[in-house]
């Protein structure tokens, strides 16, 4: 599911990312674990590959929407 309607949500804080790491789910191998490295400390999620994939399109769209640092 995704909400674009309120990016940055009053109730959460936006926690620059600083790295990430995936983590294999011992007790279930059709779970991966997502680290994300932020200023705060890691935040960890799980997901299934379903939603891997779509997690995955979703940032390599956004990504080439963005326009290059250098380009100020």
């Amino acid at each position: 599911m995704q909400d674009n309607a309120n990016p940055i949500p009053n109730d959460r804080p936006a926690l620059p990312l600083k790295g990430y790491r995936l983590l294999d789910y011992k007790t279930d191998p059709a779970i991966v674990g997502i680290a994300f490295d932020t200023e705060q400390g890691p935040f960890m999620f799980v997901a299934n590959k379903e939603i891997l994939a779509m997690l995955g399109a979703a940032f390599s769209q956004k990504a080439s929407e963005m326009p290059s640092q250098n380009q100020g």
